[in-house]
């Protein structure tokens, strides 16, 4: 048996039909393939014949050639479910017996099979009189369900088992509201029925177990109330009268009125909730409420108002921090609000007073008589005809005795009254706790009340500001902190948790309830294991049905948010771990305002939050439930959809390629055009995702073979660039295209990577063939010639002046002859010079010349020569540039924003490539490498942390290509983050013996031997030396492996003098970033032998070259190596407030940042970067003496003037 069919196949009907192996779900096809897949799972294990299955799909209608729709299907279903499986075997999970069908399927892994398995359970159990076991086999049952049954199934058999299967999910729904019922949990049995009720108007089960849980409550006129409601509802759509069961109830409960004497119900007063079993956290709000227990005690009342969303701990809370009151001798009264509670007024404050004409205590059922409906008059006022004419005034006159009789309580004694869920409150209770809350201050009366944050009620308001401006606590409750989340995790495990549970179980958002209900999930399907003491999840368990049920949990906790939030949510989810307001409202056709309200809702429930410029999921698995919960066929056509809306709405590439890749979507003909059109942008930004977009489109069935030849060639070429071999797609191509054009580029191209797999002969063979090739155009043999002289110097058919010239440069260049190099370079060039055919390896030739050009620090013949190779692209039509070279080349000069524009040229959608292409192969780390330093540089910590995510993302460097830039990135990104010793360690590869003899390293060896020297490791510094004097010695003439020893010789000897030197060499020859660098140097080295007049000329040097570069970082280095020997930033080598007037630029940032300008448009309007201005605003600080740039204003800088006219 293959490894993948170690996994079991899993099936879910109770929703959308899915399927799944291990962790993987399977694409199960076309509608009536996912039918047919439907049947045999509900008769899983059971044979179906092809008569069966006809009728079940097609009922009496099927097709003409429906045998072969029918095998058709059930071979694709095949391939889906064991894609490994051979053509000639019939598989092992859907196999053929007799006339017909059978779906194997292991016990336990049939979500159907297991909803009638708990069903069956629960009824034993409660014959047994387990109501517990019962409710808990009922909940397990209920947690499968993810929507409507067999969603998105059309045919008889599913219509037919969809309305069984309704109907079974509706029973147990109902025994189980009818078990809390009779276990006494009235409460919660009221909510479940109500909503059941809401959502089933016309099902009368329901609605009599709603009137007995009601009247069970002390609730008989809301009882008869939801009779009458549904006599209307009945009559009014089907023209019936309510049944026997229900009648029959409104009988019991009418009569128990009337032998009460009908006096109006009051609900009956909840118990003090217990106190917790397990309570972690909340120390600070803990303190406020027992602090507020002793004021109390003291005869010093106050309110407390306690928020948060539902399951975050406010009634554990309250109850925690109240435990004692009894035992302290208080009156605790307690009472929670429920939705139907705001229909009748003052319903939450009589029940929790406990007002009832039957009370033992005199003064309530006295106060009980006095209300409305214990006369012959209307039970309430409010329920005559004319809601507005009745008599408001009677209300407030109930109000005023509401709070009169709070005060005589308060009379005995002090008093605890506590109402929680405000949010369900009806108006007058609400009245009642405002006109509490100001007379808590005089009386003995500890007033708390706790509601959602959300649905957002205006009326609650008030109640919250007389709380602050009464001097009372407002406690809002945030999520846990980690801490606290995972103690509650290990009490409720009764071990520590391991680092894979509490990921799990980080969904929760810190929310205690949500977290209880996922470890009891995980613990109820054995999915935690305990290793040593440690408690994890347990590996070798399907993760069906834990995750299902974790992912409901998760959804659960959206659950009290707005329909429009949710369905907001949804859609985010499928936009990603990260969104744009505007992205979410172009995909859901609204304008941004409109998400306003939903984006707000969820944000203060904790669901989302801001990053950046953007909104995230605070929670991964937040984000995954909601886009699990979505049927993957529907997912793919969401994707598809949005894709095509954003791009109509002028979004990003990036954005859009997201979405084809989310499905990922099947190349139809607007995807494949969109390809076409935008591979290009996409890969400019993001390389890797436009080679997954690729690579998912050329294996869709559906694509066109032109387009598929075209999208395959665009991927080899993308590859390619990425360092990547993707031999397979250039032989897909070879095997397809009649272009030679195409064909001739693939043939070089395979050759190469025959050449780097080690297949050296099969290389040469391929070379000399197309070299011999008529076929192959001219342009093309001359490339493939090239290429040949490259793997086989020694081979005729290679052989030219050219080619042979250029080997005699390499061999010069290895050994430092740098001067004998640029003769041979030279040479070569004068042979191909005026050859059109010969233009690919001329522009290798260029940039050959360039680099021997910059080993001999003659950076001014390097520019002419580079733009040589320009116009040698201009004129001969070459498909690519010197982009690496010239990179390279503006970064030494400190030209970096010609640099990063030349390497935003690399990757792209070349139209072919060439030998020149094939002697870039893998430049992309090398790309990345220089944007990452110069990010460091500028101290860009977004852009720095992107582009070396992408590098070292990277397949590592081909032999011989450079990824020095990137070690130094990694060097700087390390320093930055304050580990030095992980800076060194990043440039230790440059000392290596198999360090590519072609990639210069001398210029990064001084900043390793003076982290080395910092770090105590002198033997790494003179290591360094040692690698500079080996590439110094081999040099005729000194050159910059010369300069390198000589700086490396000075920082080992501390000697100043010593660099000298070294600076006029980098300040003659133009290189600006050494110049700074090695002046940096300097200056510490001058500061720490006293000489602080030098060293403060050397720093300002330094700096200076520093803020013409935008280094922000290294200015912030630079003072902090000088700090320590009490050197300052000082203009034009003076102190930062001596009296020098500011110069002419930092006058007008000055002035720009005292009107309120932002950097950014101080950047625009002064053609500067914003890197730039930041280091101008940094020096203007303190020059100014000021902390901040807000103390920037116009009296300011007038006064600095001032001072600096008195000076002079």
């Amino acid at each position: 048996m293959s490894t993948e069919l170690a996994e079991p196949l899993r099936v879910q009907l109770l929703g959308a039909v899915r399927a799944w192996r291990g962790d993987a779900e399977l694409a199960l096809g076309s509608a009536r393939q996912r039918a047919l897949f439907t049947v045999l799972a509900m008769r899983a294990n059971q044979v179906v014949s092809r008569e069966e299955l006809v009728d079940a799909i097609w009922g009496e209608s099927p097709p003409g050639a429906v045998d072969s729709s029918l095998y058709t299907y059930v071979s694709r279903l095949r391939r889906a479910l064991e894609p490994v499986r051979s053509k000639w075997t019939g598989g092992q999970m859907l196999v053929s017996a007799g006339s017909g069908y059978s779906l194997r399927l292991e016990p336990g892994l049939l979500d159907v099979r297991e909803f009638d398995r708990l069903r069956e359970a629960a009824q034993q159990c409660w014959d047994r009189r387990d109501a517990a076991g019962a409710r808990a086999a009922l909940d397990a049952a209920l947690v499968l369900w993810r929507g409507e049954a067999l969603t998105g199934i059309d045919g008889p058999f599913a219509a037919l088992h969809r309305g069984r299967l309704a109907e079974l999910h509706l029973d147990v729904l109902e025994r189980r509201a009818e078990i809390m019922l009779e276990s006494g949990d009235l409460s919660e049995a009221v909510d479940e029925l109500f909503d059941l009720s809401t959502a089933y108007p016309l099902r009368e089960t329901p609605r009599a177990l709603l009137m007995q849980a009601l009247h069970r409550s002390g609730r008989a006129n809301e009882a008869l109330e939801v009779f009458r409601e549904t006599r209307e509802v009945l009559v009014d759509q089907l023209g019936i009268e309510p049944g026997a069961k229900l009648r029959k109830v409104h009988d019991e409960i009418s009569a128990a009125r009337e032998r009460a004497g009908g006096q109006p119900d009051v609900v009956p007063r909840s118990p003090i909730p217990a106190y917790p079993e397990v309570f972690v956290g909340r120390e600070p709000e803990l303190a406020a409420l027992r602090g507020a227990l002793v004021e109390l005690m003291n005869g010093k009342g106050t309110a407390v108002w306690v928020e948060g969303e539902p399951g975050i701990g406010k009634s554990g809370l309250i109850a925690t921090g109240l435990a004692d009151a009894v035992d302290r001798g208080c009156e605790v009264l307690w009472q929670a609000g429920d939705e139907m509670g705001r229909r009748f007024p003052l319903s939450l404050v009589l029940a929790c007073l406990g007002i009832d004409s039957r009370s033992p205590d005199p003064r309530r059922a006295e106060f009980a008589t006095g209300l409305p409906g214990h006369s012959a008059e209307p039970a309430y006022p409010w329920q005559q005809e004319d809601p507005v004419l009745v008599a408001v005034d009677r209300l407030i006159g109930l109000v005023d005795r509401v709070v009169g009789f709070v005060d005589e309580l308060c009379e005995d004694g002090p008093v605890v009254l506590v109402l929680e869920d405000l949010q369900w409150a009806d108006d007058a209770s609400l009245l009642v706790w405002h006109r509490l809350a100001k007379a808590s201050r005089h009386l003995p009366l500890l007033l708390v009340g706790s509601c959602r944050p959300h649905p957002r009620r205006a009326e609650l308001d008030p109640l919250r500001t007389v709380v602050s401006m009464g001097g009372g606590e407002l406690l809002r409750l945030d999520p846990l902190r980690e801490s606290a989340a995972t103690e509650l995790v290990g009490r409720l495990l009764g071990t520590t948790p391991g680092a894979e549970l509490l990921g799990t179980a980080d969904c929760a958002g810190g929310n205690p309830r949500y977290l209880e209900e996922i470890v009891e999930a995980l613990v109820r399907d054995d999915a935690v294991a305990v290793f040593d003491g440690i408690a994890e999840i347990a590996h070798d368990r399907s993760r069906y049905p834990s995750q299902p049920t974790v992912n409901t949990v998760v959804t659960r906790r959206l659950d009290h948010l707005e329909d429009t939030t949710r369905d907001a949510l949804r859609w985010a989810a499928l936009l990603g771990a990260e969104f744009d307001l505007s992205d979410l409202a172009t995909v859901m056709g609204k304008q941004a305002s409109e998400l306003l309200p939903a984006v707000e809702e969820a944000s203060n429930a904790g669901v989302i939050g801001e990053s950046g410029q953007r909104f995230a999921f605070r929670h991964g698995l937040v984000r995954r439930a909601l886009y699990e919960a979505i049927p993957a066929t529907v997912r793919v056509a969401l994707h598809r959809q949005s894709a095509e809306t954003l791009d109509d709405a002028g979004a990003h590439v990036e954005r859009v390629a997201e979405q084809l890749l989310g499905g990922p979507v099947p190349a139809d003909a607007w995807v494949t055009q969109w390809l076409l059109s935008h591979t290009n942008a996409v890969a400019g930004r993001s390389p890797a995702i436009a080679a997954e977009l690729l690579a998912h489109a050329v294996e869709s069935p559906s694509l066109r073979d032109s387009a598929r030849e075209s999208l395959t060639t665009r991927l080899v070429r993308l590859r390619f660039w990425l360092g990547e071999q993707p031999v397979n797609e250039v032989r897909t191509v070879l095997a397809t295209t009649r272009d030679p054009e195409r064909a001739a580029e693939m043939r070089l191209v395979l050759a190469y990577f025959d050449h780097c797999l080690g297949e050296h002969q099969r290389a040469v063979e391929s070379l000399r063939q197309a070299v011999a090739d008529p076929d192959v155009p001219e342009h093309w043999r001359a490339r493939h010639r090239a290429l040949l002289a490259e793997v086989d110097p020694g081979d005729p058919a290679g052989t030219s002046p050219a080619l042979a010239a250029e080997t005699r440069w390499e061999t010069a260049s290895m050994r430092r002859r740098h001067q004998e190099a640029l003769q041979h370079v030279d040479t070569a060039l004068a042979a191909v010079s005026g050859d059109p055919a010969q233009a690919d390896l001329e522009l290798c030739l260029l940039e050959d010349k360039v680099f021997t050009l910059q080993n001999l620090d003659d950076l001014d013949a390097a520019d002419r020569t580079l733009e040589a190779a320009r116009h040698l692209v201009t004129l001969r039509g070459l498909t690519d540039g010197p982009h690496i070279p010239l990179a390279v080349h503006h970064y030494w000069l400190g030209r970096w924003d010609e640099a990063l524009a030349e390497l935003d040229g690399v990757v792209r959608d070349r139209p072919e490539i060439t030998f020149h292409g094939v002697r870039q192969h893998g430049s992309i780390r090398l790309l990345h490498g220089v944007k990452a330093l110069v990010a460091a540089h500028r101290d860009d910590s977004a852009a720095l942390e992107t582009h070396l995510k992408t590098a070292v993302d990277q397949p590592a460097a081909p032999v011989g290509i450079r990824d020095d830039f990137l070690a130094m990135a990694l060097s700087v990104s390390a320093e930055q983050r304050g580990r030095p010793d992980e800076a060194l360690r990043a440039l230790l590869p440059l000392l290596a013996d198999d360090y590519p003899r072609m990639v210069p390293n001398h210029q990064w060896l001084p900043r390793l031997a003076r982290l080395a020297l910092e770090q105590g490791e002198p033997d790494l510094a003179e290591a360094a030396l040692a690698a500079c004097h080996l590439g110094a010695d081999q040099e005729v003439g000194p050159a910059r492996a010369t300069i390198a020893a000589i700086w490396c010789q000075g920082l080992i000897e501390r000697d100043p003098d010593a660099l000298v030197p070294v600076a006029k060499h980098f300040s003659s020859v133009g290189r600006k970033v050494e110049l700074a660098a090695v002046s940096e140097d300097r200056a510490v080295l001058l500061a720490a032998g006293d000489r602080t007049e030098d060293a403060h000329a050397a720093f300002y040097d330094a700096l200076t070259v520093y803020t013409g570069l935008g280094a922000a970082w290294d200015v912030r280095r630079a003072e902090s190596r000088l700090k320590p020997f009490g050197i300052r930033w000082r203009v034009g080598g003076r102190g930062a407030a001596d009296g020098r007037p500011l110069d002419q630029i930092e006058q007008r940032v000055a002035d720009l940042v005292a009107a309120g300008w932002p950097n950014s448009d101080i950047a625009t309007r002064l053609s500067m970067s914003r890197n730039t201005v930041q280091v101008h605003v940094t020096r203007l600080l303190q020059k100014l003496e000021v902390d901040s740039r807000l103390s920037v204003t116009r009296q300011v800088l007038d006064r600095y003037a001032d001072r600096c006219v008195t000076t002079a």
